[in-house]
């Protein structure tokens, strides 16, 4: 596993400073929903990075802003993101601007227990992938956020709460065969902070392809047929 993520990173490193050729294929059989975790640096986002590496292409409709629930007039939510289709894998993040904007990231117990219970079996986001799996896709892999900067981002703020939501999901993902939960932690954070964005909230080029190549490990390692 190490050694395929550490070839996966490499690869990705490599191409997020010569650009991403888009795998040619007819029809997609991944698709990624979530916040601007996903979108930021456009063409070098992460869902790029992930397609390049499977060799494969990859539907994106995450969209910068999104919460979990509550679309709005330019955003639209992460429930209303989902695409039906025939869809192999569903990659999913977010959470972070429901936090931000609803509690400050202070005092978010009841926000916390609203998006997962402490049992992983109620809230918000089971909810969502269980929808997400009843309209047909067949596996869902959730991308926790990654580690704070230690610089004084938006992220560090609400990262207690970040990380007890993770924990959760990883629960609640160990409860299924067809849900799967894989921590940014290890490939950005505190220790790799020339992985962030100027804003030292999103992931820069290097980054984006550093949670890349680990999404992409992980769904070899899950899925090595594909």
């Amino acid at each position: 596993m190490f050694r395929r993520l550490q070839q996966g990173l490499v690869m990705a490193l490599a191409l997020a400073w010569s650009g991403l050729a888009a795998p040619a294929s007819a029809s997609p059989r991944i698709q990624v929903i979530g916040d601007s975790v996903m979108t930021w640096n456009g063409a070098l986002a992460i869902p790029a990075h992930v397609a390049q590496i499977l060799g494969e292409p990859v539907d994106n409709n995450a969209r910068a802003g999104a919460r979990l629930r509550r679309s709005t007039l330019f955003v639209r939510a992460v429930e209303n993101q989902y695409q039906n289709g025939d869809w192999d894998w569903v990659i999913m993040n977010g959470g972070a601007n429901d936090l931000n904007r609803d509690c400050g990231c202070n005092r978010c117990e009841a926000e916390v227990d609203a998006m997962v219970s402490a049992d992983g079996t109620r809230g918000t986001w089971p909810d969502l992938v269980r929808g997400v799996l009843a309209e047909g896709a067949r596996r869902v892999l959730i991308v926790g956020y990654y580690g704070p900067t230690g610089l004084g981002g938006r992220t560090d703020r609400c990262a207690d709460e970040l990380r007890v939501v993770d924990a959760r999901l990883a629960r609640f993902a160990a409860e299924r065969e067809d849900v799967f939960f894989v921590d940014a932690d290890p490939v950005m954070g505190p220790q790799t902070p020339e992985f962030f964005a100027r804003d030292n909230i999103h992931p820069n080029a290097r980054g984006a392809a550093a949670i890349g190549a680990l999404i992409a490990a992980e769904i070899s390692r899950l899925d090595p047929e594909r």
